[in-house]
């Protein structure tokens, strides 16, 4: 096997090319092209640096291996360090030592200082809809909350929790965290844009921000109902299929009804990927401090799950 450090195959590597596969790994590494992502990764190192310690894509997909199966930086440290198909997936030989923790973490650091905590799943996004898998024939918004790393502050107490972080009630039941607004192609579920605020910042106020008007509808509940977005759909050639509310006083006509009823049966495939998140990538809970360290983990998780999509359609 061909690594960062040792490109000849030796006597290790066929062995360990021997081994079990992982099929979703191997499936993922070979259907999206990595390049342009390493090139956007080396561009953080400049030349004045010198060769980073340890190749920028090792380290971008041990991020994905973690936030994918919602590991802390000791694990997944351990986990490729002891299994052989997640060191063939991150492109480390058996001679090649694993980076460690702290490693991760300046990586991150790197990731956030260069702005790519925002810009990562757009990177990926390109090769998707350059696959034809991204359609814009309809886009749907919604919304969920994460716990913060963090417990609340106690009253009066400005010591404690996270800054960034915010307070809600949902179902009657107090919140402290943050909220991720998310858009999703309708026809595939892939996520096209996701941005991340206090829990307190109404699901609404994420809709220009996550939708990018170059879709044929979208679609969203009823907490997004309002004219002003009505008219934005309207100036952006976008049909509005967010769900109605009737006015004060008023009924909703038998018509409008029904039209509700279909848009929430469509709209409701974004579930999906908050389902995944919380129960396979251990995303109930913001895993650091901070506005901008939590929007990385937001992308990656997205990534995360863009990538396991495309794994399945590959094989459709």
């Amino acid at each position: 096997m061909q690594t960062p450090t040792n490109p000849q195959l030796g006597l290790l590597d066929s062995l360990m090319i021997a081994t079990t596969t992982n099929d979703f790994l191997e499936r993922l590494d070979r259907t999206l092209d990595w390049k342009p992502l390493e090139k956007a990764l080396q561009a953080m190192y400049p030349a004045t640096t010198g060769h980073p310690p340890c190749a920028p894509l090792v380290l971008f997909k041990m991020s994905l291996l973690q936030h994918c199966y919602g590991l802390s930086d000791p694990q997944c440290e351990a986990l490729v360090n002891d299994r052989l198909s997640w060191r063939r997936f991150v492109g480390l030989g058996l001679q090649d030592a694993v980076p460690d923790e702290t490693t991760l973490v300046r990586f991150r650091q790197r990731l956030r200082e260069h702005g790519l905590h925002e810009n990562l799943l757009a990177l990926v996004n390109r090769q998707l809809q350059a696959k034809g898998l991204i359609l814009k024939t309809c886009t749907l918004v919604d919304a969920t909350l994460l716990q913060a790393a963090r417990r609340a502050p106690a009253k009066n107490d400005r010591t404690g929790g996270d800054d960034d972080a915010g307070y809600t009630v949902k179902k009657g039941q107090p919140h402290y965290g943050y909220k991720a607004h998310v858009a999703v192609d309708e026809t595939h579920t892939l996520i096209r844009q996701v941005t991340l605020t206090a829990a307190n910042v109404h699901d609404s106020q994420g809709f220009k921000n996550v939708v990018q008007g170059d879709e044929a509808m979208v679609m969203a509940d009823k907490a997004y109902w309002s004219k002003s977005r009505s008219e934005w759909c309207g100036e952006h050639g976008v049909a509005n299929g967010i769900l109605r509310k009737p006015s004060r006083g008023q009924k909703l006509r038998p018509a409008t009804i029904r039209a509700n009823r279909l848009f929430s049966s469509i709209r409701c495939k974004i579930e999906t990927v908050f389902a995944w998140w919380k129960r396979s990538a251990s995303y109930r809970r913001v895993r650091y401090v901070g506005q901008a360290a939590n929007r990385l983990e937001l992308e990656f998780k997205s990534i995360c799950w863009n990538l396991k999509r495309l794994a399945n359609l590959s094989t459709a």
